[in-house]
């Protein structure tokens, strides 16, 4: 039930997307990356990912924790619909999906204080609901959660895609904080 609920969701989420100004897709990646960075990112590392069409645009996002002395790890997509790393800023190249991402996969992400997740959709509880494949519920399964001195999980959405919960699985990994162009909601 839940699985089925959460495609019809994906669906109109993706095609709300889809329908979304190419002006407000823009305006909403510069508003998400003059947030307080240096609050949300406390530590040296962050990871973050490069941004699809539709997506709130990370580009300026990537710059500005550059800029604040924070080292980014970007995915690299790997058999297995798991996740590698390896640092933004040198050379990217497109993979099968035609996404943006690093050459080398050498970060170990551990470390990192703040893991920046792609969501199409979040809930107030803490649920988020990506595209679908699991990559970022098996990256951050065997992380510690924020409250046990784990990174800070924080998905990047449009304003409008925020709900009170979502469909939720045993294996869905859950966020700590929801960044959209306006705001910034910590979950509890």
């Amino acid at each position: 039930m839940a699985r089925h609920l959460k495609d019809v969701i994906r669906a109109q989420s993706i095609a709300a997307r889809e329908a979304r100004a190419e002006s407000e897709i823009a305006s909403a990646g510069a508003a998400i990356a003059a947030h307080d960075w240096n609050q949300l990112c406390t530590g040296e590392l962050a990871t973050c990912f490069v941004s699809m069409a539709t997506e709130p645009p990370t580009e300026q996002l990537r710059n500005q924790l550059r800029a604040l002395g924070k080292s980014v790890a970007l995915p690299i997509m790997k058999p297995g619909r798991t996740l590698a790393w390896g640092f933004d800023g040198l050379s990217l190249e497109k993979n099968s999906y035609g996404i943006l991402e690093p050459i080398s996969s050498d970060i170990n992400i551990d470390s990192a204080t703040a893991i920046i997740i792609p969501a199409l959709r979040v809930g107030l509880d803490g649920s988020r609901l990506g595209r679908g494949a699991g990559y970022y519920d098996r990256a951050l399964e065997n992380l510690a959660i924020y409250q046990n001195g784990g990174p800070r999980r924080i998905a990047l959405v449009f304003d409008d895609e925020v709900d009170d919960s979502l469909p939720c699985e045993p294996h869905d990994a859950l966020i700590d904080l929801i960044v959209t162009p306006s705001r910034i909601i910590e979950i509890n």
